[in-house]
């Protein structure tokens, strides 16, 4: 519609061409510190409250720059833990493709008989989701 005082738009510009739905790309990097005592459980990503259809699919890696900590991952997607946890040696990566991201933690334990050792890393994520407009 054209108005004399306005930009013509070749269609009712309105909330009616707003998208009820769009692709949100996340890239999340986020550093990993945890004690390597075998008991101490580190979150390093979480989503709570979040419709099913909200959740975040795509790829993420963990590298575990340690060199005497290995890492025991847990990954879970719509809630439910994927059985079996992910052993990650020092000075390794694991890489995986993830539907419905809901959580990832570690466990650190160590392979050496030092005290007080922590174990190292990256998180690394490459997420979409579906934002929804209510």
């Amino acid at each position: 519609m054209c108005n004399s005082n306005a930009f013509c738009c070749p269609v009712t510009c309105s909330n009616d061409f707003i998208p009820k739905k769009q692709l949100v790309g996340i890239k999340r990097c986020t550093p990993i510190s945890s004690p390597c005592d075998g008991t101490t459980i580190t979150t390093i990503f979480a989503i709570t409250s979040t419709p099913e259809q909200e959740l975040a699919s795509g790829m993420i890696s963990i590298v575990n720059t340690s060199v005497d900590c290995t890492m025991i991952v847990s990954i879970s997607e719509n809630g439910t833990a994927l059985v079996p946890s992910y052993t990650i040696i020092p000075q390794s990566s694991l890489v995986l493709q993830v539907s419905n991201l809901t959580r990832v933690t570690v466990v650190c334990t160590s392979t050496s008989s030092v005290a007080g050792a922590f174990c190292s890393g990256t998180f690394e994520g490459d997420l979409q989701y579906t934002a929804f407009q209510s």
